[in-house]
């Protein structure tokens, strides 16, 4: 769905946008691919959910797929993976879903951790996600009016892919990378392209 590379990358999502389908559909892909995944989420979103996505997937595909609920405790369970981490490859994924609070700030210690994180683990993919949230100041014209969490040093250490909704089109998002802009579609089975 979203061409991750190698680089450490930071989905930005508009509230609205259901981060988790988008999550899941990456998921998909990467299992599809022959990739191993580790998922943590701050919360499991609707069990009916992941086994639209990933249901169709053989058991041989999903013993690749660890799922990690971290709550309030993702340094805590980073903790606990580490040696699951230092045997990952570059076909690998690591996806954070929320890595920081749906509002407000980010915090500095969440910040720091992401830092830390793709600082001690370059060797395989990481793809963090949070939601953006709107500038009041009205400056941030390149983004459309929302801005990423975790400010300049996630800006600076992540590639950041932006998701916001399209008015008047319930079902579909914008997918910015760069100079790059594609349109998806949710569908039952996860978002598909559609341009």
């Amino acid at each position: 769905m979203i061409d991750l590379g190698l680089e450490p990358t930071h989905i930005s999502v508009e509230p609205g946008s259901k981060s988790d389908s988008i999550v899941l559909t990456i998921i998909l892909e990467a299992l599809k691919d022959g990739g191993k995944v580790i998922w943590m989420t701050r919360e499991l979103p609707d069990q009916r959910r992941i086994i639209d996505i990933l249901g169709n997937l053989n058991d041989t595909k999903l013993a690749n797929l660890i799922v990690l609920e971290f709550k309030e405790n993702l340094s805590g369970k980073l903790e606990e993976i580490k040696s699951i981490l230092d045997s990952k490859n570059k076909e690998d994924l690591l996806i954070i879903e929320n890595w920081c609070e749906k509002y407000g700030r980010a915090k500095s210690k969440e910040i720091n951790l992401m830092k830390e994180l793709e600082q001690y683990f370059n060797k395989f993919r990481i793809v963090i996600t949070s939601y953006s949230y709107e500038d009041a100041s009205g400056m941030n014209k390149d983004n459309q009016k929302f801005i990423s969490r975790g400010g300049r040093i996630i800006q600076d250490l992540f590639r950041i892919i932006w998701i916001t909704k399209i008015d008047g089109l319930n079902q579909k998002i914008l997918i910015r990378d760069g100079e790059n802009e594609f349109i998806a579609e949710s569908t039952k089975t996860g978002y598909k392209f559609i341009n």
